[in-house]
Order: structure tokens, then sequence, then C-alpha cells
């Protein structure tokens, strides 16, 4: 497994040029991004968790995650911070309305995502400044399900 991240982070640091704001270069890195596909629970239900790892250069700065959009979809979160290591983890669900199959899913099918790669991004604020800030994230890697498949409610 870290030998897979180490891989990303190569992946990512070359193809990223300059994915924070001009304040925050150097104090800030995108360490990885990945996607996990999901399915189950009920039929037609799946989705996707979004991963982003942020490593702090230095972990007394405050930073808070503010929004987080996703392949053109914006992300309900959680930010967890360990040491100078941020992780933002988002599930997006989308259900697929199946024919002869008893009660249809809780959500409703406009919430079904649009799926637009090139629309990745975090916004935050720091404790210095109220002004919010964008950190791109030019692609998410696609990694294999480990443990449950179906998120769970937190």
């Amino acid at each position: 497994m870290n030998k897979l991240l180490i891989m990303i982070f190569w992946m990512l640091a070359f193809s990223c040029k300059a994915p924070v704001s001009s304040l925050y270069q150097g104090k800030i890195s995108l360490v990885s991004a990945e996607k996990t596909d999901w399915f189950g629970g009920r039929p037609g239900v799946k989705g996707t968790v979004y991963t982003i790892r942020l490593k702090l250069k230095n972990n007394k700065d405050l930073f808070t995650v503010k929004s987080l959009r996703a392949e053109g979809n914006t992300i309900n979160f959680t930010q967890t911070n360990s040491g100078n290591m941020i992780t933002v983890k988002g599930n997006l669900q989308s259900t697929h309305e199946l024919e002869n199959f008893g009660d249809p899913p809780s959500k409703s099918s406009s919430e079904n995502p649009k799926l637009n790669p090139k629309d990745n991004w975090i916004e935050y604020t720091t404790k210095d400044s109220k002004k919010a800030y964008k950190i791109t994230i030019p692609k998410f890697v696609s990694v294999e399900p480990v443990g449950e498949l179906i998120p769970q409610r937190q």
C-alpha cells in the first residue's frame, strides 16, 4: 500500500504545476487523490468515495476545508487532521431505479451525479485569513475497495 501511495504522490507532483494559491504555495501539498467505487445495500444503489490527503509544512497552521468538488459534483465530506496530514473523505451516492425491484431507492433519480473529470478542487480557509482559497486536484486515481463497500453513516 505504501508503494502505491508513493507512486501516486509522484504522479500527482509532476502533473500539477501550481495547485495551490500563491499565498499558501509551499506550505501545503497534495499527497494523493483517490476514488473508490462501491455498490450494494439495495439494487441499483452505488457510489464513489473520494479520499484526498494533504500535507502541511507546519502542523501549527490551522487549515479548514470549506467545500469539496469532485468530478463536477459538490460532495459532503469529513476532515481529519493528524499531525501535519489532513484527510478529506467524501461520498457521492447515485441511484439507478430499476423496474421490478420492489420499493424504489429513497433518493430521487435527479440526484444521480454528473461527471466532469476536470472539475476537481478543495476550497479552504486558514487561521490567518477568512478569504477562501482553492487547491485544484488534477485527477482522481481509482483504487480497489478494501473492507466494507458501503460507507457507514455517521
